[in-house]
């Protein structure tokens, strides 16, 4: 027993060794999978070690195949799990029943074109593996750093959440998804949330400001949601800026850290329009089948009507 503890020690140093995403000063610990029984890298006093080094994972390995989920937390607009659904950035809302609320949320990255993850438990770094399987999320190989953090209460309860998952289900609302995982017992241990805002990607031209018609053609916007980032031409001068998403908000979406050109500009009260309607946007939604996006305030008053301009492929 103490050689395979050895062993297993000595092969989560060698690939911590080899990743440059963990510095040499930085204690990395790997978290736990399902197929896989978490190991501590890290020095912890023996009581700690004695509760990680607990083969609890045997119980959730025989729960699986009497795994239910009960059916007050079953829902008839669950959709399948695929990779289009799980690849992006979700929010971890909730652990354990508790909401997570502040400043550095925690957050899983799924990279589906490459079968990894990334994300944080809201101090220390996370990195593995994951398949889909059968409509089922399968992690593996799951590394953390562990810094030393004192405002990350949740930190602990995530890294044990993710390595006991045994089922999920994706439930759609609106422009967002929500990822619910279970463990062997059927009970909701973690929520996942992604902001589904891909529709507002692309070229559009602002058609109204502030319910003013705005018809000078030359007055565009480039959305890009991957990079958050804003491209445009108020007209006259061009702007830059990045994007914002409030992960508390549904359909959030805001602009921040606005740079523009300074020509003088003909009709420079459109163009003064244009850049306050961006600072006051908070969230948008899509009409027209996702042909026309309507933004607003916080007053829920429309700031920017949008119309997607279709590029030819050369």
């Amino acid at each position: 027993m103490k050689a395979n503890i050895l062993i297993s020690l000595t092969a989560s140093a060698m690939i911590l060794s080899s990743c440059a995403l963990f510095q040499d000063n930085t204690k990395v610990t790997t978290v736990g999978t399902q197929s896989t029984q978490t190991a501590t890298v890290a020095k912890q006093d023996k009581k700690q070690d004695t509760k990680t080094s607990k083969p609890k994972k045997k119980k959730v390995k025989k729960s699986k195949k009497a795994y239910y989920v009960p059916t007050s937390q079953q829902s008839l607009d669950s959709i399948p799990l695929s990779e289009d659904v799980i690849n992006g950035e979700w929010t971890i809302a909730e652990v354990n029943a508790q909401k997570i609320e502040g400043e550095e949320r925690p957050y899983v990255y799924f990279e589906a074109s490459t079968g990894y993850f990334y994300g944080s438990n809201g101090c220390n770094t996370l990195n593995g593996q994951f398949t889909l399987k059968d409509g089922n999320i399968v992690l593996s190989n799951v590394l953390s750093t562990q810094k030393a953090c004192h405002n990350a209460p949740y930190e602990y309860q995530i890294n044990f959440a993710l390595s006991q998952i045994a089922k999920v289900i994706v439930v759609p609302s609106g422009n967002e998804y929500y990822l619910n995982m279970y463990d062997g017992n059927g009970t909701k241990i973690l929520v996942l949330r992604k902001h589904n805002m891909d529709y507002l990607n692309g070229h559009w031209q602002v058609k109204k400001i502030n319910g003013k018609k705005c018809t000078d053609e030359k007055v565009q916007l480039v959305i890009d949601i991957p990079e958050l980032k804003l491209h445009g031409n108020t007209g006259c001068n061009v702007v830059n800026g990045q994007l914002l998403i409030d992960p508390d908000k549904k359909n959030s979406i805001q602009f921040h850290q606005l740079i523009s050109t300074r020509m003088a500009c003909p009709n420079q009260s459109q163009e003064m329009a244009l850049l306050v309607a961006l600072e006051e946007v908070e969230w948008a939604k899509q009409e027209s089948e996702g042909a026309k996006i309507l933004m607003f305030n916080s007053k829920g008053k429309e700031v920017l009507e949008l119309e997607k301009i279709e590029r030819e492929n050369n």
